[in-house]
């Protein structure tokens, strides 16, 4: 069984200066254990380390990790507090150090990691860097990630979206206190005895953000079947015939029970007029499950069924992005669906919108709150030719994965 499938169906030669050969992000890459979609999202490293037998080896056998793993199981076994399994400081500083020396000392093995990181594209911000530095950082995130996560929905403090991030149930309530305390035993049960420290860390989260129904990154996935037509059809276009690779609806979420709002469907008649006077091949719809809190509808799927019923948009021509819950997002996803599914990069994209959202996307706001949030500005050379419509240059930071935001990373 996969180590994490428990948790869902009872809770609802030497470090070198640069590297050698840098694999570029690979768009046919394919993730180990794909239906882990919740960890490999958010925590693709962990994946690895687990997963890579090569490294695995290395990993159980280190004395000092030994020891740590030993810590952990004993916390484990002893706490009522999810919080209490956070990856201390201490323990960071350890692993780094650990993982410094294993470069140094078993460069092969360490080199199959690096190279896998390199492919994915979830480390793409650190790609220019040295090897031991992109380990150091992807290591960082990862703790901090599901520290994130432990105190966030043990207390329902910290999130960095509050509206739409918080925990579904009141924290402080006697039921959920026992919830997180049958989560707690029921990763200690599952936990093997040759389990790795932040593999309990790790379950508590994920255990955590299922328990709160915030599966949100998993659903819909993987896209490449979502969008299956549309990614068949992008292979045969010929793209010399369009000025862009594709247009960009963000969705505006109803603040009701509506399926779709009135500034969704205008965003998509606009869109849509676009799309019929040819100006690119394909719609690229984006938002995820947002707003109010708790919807069942995701605004990319509801949108594509308003322009496919009422606008006449083929269906296959449209590809949906229902995870992003930001402007920031809808259009770092929107270079990722780019990559993913082979269009050319070195075309525009074309993001169409009301006049507010797009006053907002061209303005240093926008790109401040990129910096802060994402530390990248997901499109280069931004430009804005009319109040609904702006263009914008793909960047492939867009594909590093973030942590800190695991409803969306």
């Amino acid at each position: 069984m996969n180590y994490y499938a428990w948790i869902i169906a009872p809770l609802c030669s030497g470090i070198l200066a640069t590297s050698a050969q840098t694999p570029a992000p690979d768009p046919g890459y394919k993730l180990l254990h794909e239906k882990n979609v919740i960890v490999n999202r958010n925590f693709y490293l962990f994946t690895l380390l687990e997963y890579l037998p090569e490294v695995n080896k290395l990993l159980l056998k280190d004395t000092g990790i030994q020891r740590w793993n030993n810590i952990f199981r004993t916390r484990l076994q002893s706490s009522r507090n999810p919080m209490d399994m956070q990856l201390d400081d201490a323990t960071v500083a350890r692993f780094n150090t650990c993982c410094m020396q294993m470069l140094q000392q078993h460069p092969r093995e360490m080199g199959i990691l690096l190279q896998h990181m390199r492919r994915s594209g979830f480390f793409q911000l650190y790609a220019g860097e040295p090897d031991s530095t992109l380990l150091t950082k992807a290591w960082q995130d990862a703790a901090n990630g599901v520290n994130y996560i432990l105190s966030a929905y043990t207390t329902n403090k910290g999130l960095r979206y509050p509206k739409i991030d918080s925990a579904s149930f009141y924290v402080e309530s006697p039921a959920y206190k026992q919830a997180l305390t049958k989560l707690l035993v029921s990763v200690d049960r599952n936990t093997s005895p040759n389990s790795l420290f932040f593999q309990s860390p790790l379950a508590v989260a994920i255990g955590l953000l299922v328990l709160n129904k915030h599966d949100e990154c998993a659903r819909y996935m993987p896209l490449e079947e979502t969008n299956s037509a549309a990614y068949t059809k992008v292979k045969s276009v010929n793209w010399d015939k369009y000025t862009y690779s594709a247009l960009l609806i963000p969705g505006a979420g109803p603040g009701d029970t509506d399926s779709i709002s009135d500034a969704g469907k205008s965003r998509c008649r606009i869109g849509a007029d676009m799309y019929h006077d040819g100006k690119a091949p394909f719609i690229i719809v984006s938002g995820g499950h947002v707003h109010p809190f708790g919807t069942p509808y995701a605004e990319a799927m509801e949108m594509k069924k308003y322009m496919v019923r009422e606008l006449k948009v083929p269906a296959d021509a449209i590809i949906v992005e229902p995870h992003a819950r930001h402007t920031t997002t809808n259009l770092r996803n929107a270079v990722r669906i780019a990559w993913k599914s082979g269009m050319p990069l070195q075309k525009r994209i074309l993001c169409v919108s009301d006049a507010l959202q797009l006053y907002y996307v061209a303005s240093p706001v926008f790109t401040k709150r990129c910096q802060e949030e994402l530390n990248y500005l997901p499109g280069a050379d931004i430009q804005q030719a009319d109040l609904n419509f702006l263009s914008f240059m793909p960047d492939l930071k867009s594909l590093q994965a973030n942590s800190l935001d695991p409803l969306d990373p």
